[in-house]
């Protein structure tokens, strides 16, 4: 099933604390084999796919340890790269200046009362940043095996944790 969120989030629940998650966790990720794919940092945590993995839409997950109300569990949201999400963003920030001095422009020509062609370099960028953001989703899609395994892992680190005595 194809979303229109570009970054999926979802919740496991946990059987202990908080306070115990996290620190169990953050013994795991001392133990663990490859300590640049499992990382914690106090309440956050980041899994990666290994390079040999990596496609241009591959995602990583990262995941707080929380609580809601009563409830103990554990955020996960996925997200590009940090290289390619930085990318997606700056081009969203270039196009929506581009858009925003596009309109100003057609405003001062259409004030004048010149003909507004700066209309164009208004709207051609939205169309743009809505073409980024169907490519996206299409990327995203394509990743979702690697969405699955990264939740996996997760699920099992977070057993792995609960059941520690």
């Amino acid at each position: 099933m194809i979303s229109l969120r570009l970054r999926p989030t979802f919740e496991v629940p946990i059987h202990v604390s908080r306070e115990v998650m996290i620190e169990r966790l953050g013994n795991l990720a001392k133990q663990h084999e490859t300590p640049e794919l499992f990382r914690m940092h106090g309440e956050y945590g980041e899994l990666h796919l290994p390079p040999v993995e990596h496609r241009v839409w591959s995602p990583h997950l990262s995941f707080y340890v929380t609580d809601h109300g009563q409830q103990h569990c554990i955020l996960g949201r996925f997200a590009p790269r940090v290289d390619v999400w930085t990318s997606v963003w700056i081009f969203y920030l270039l196009m929506a200046f581009t858009s925003f001095f596009g309109f100003t422009l057609a405003y001062s020509q259409w004030a004048l009362g010149h003909p507004t062609w700066g209309l164009w370099i208004g709207i051609i960028p939205l169309f743009l940043i809505a073409a980024l953001h169907l490519i996206a989703i299409v990327g995203q899609s394509w990743s979702e095996d690697q969405m699955h395994s990264l939740r996996e892992q997760l699920e099992a680190l977070v057993a792995e944790a609960d059941q520690e005595a």
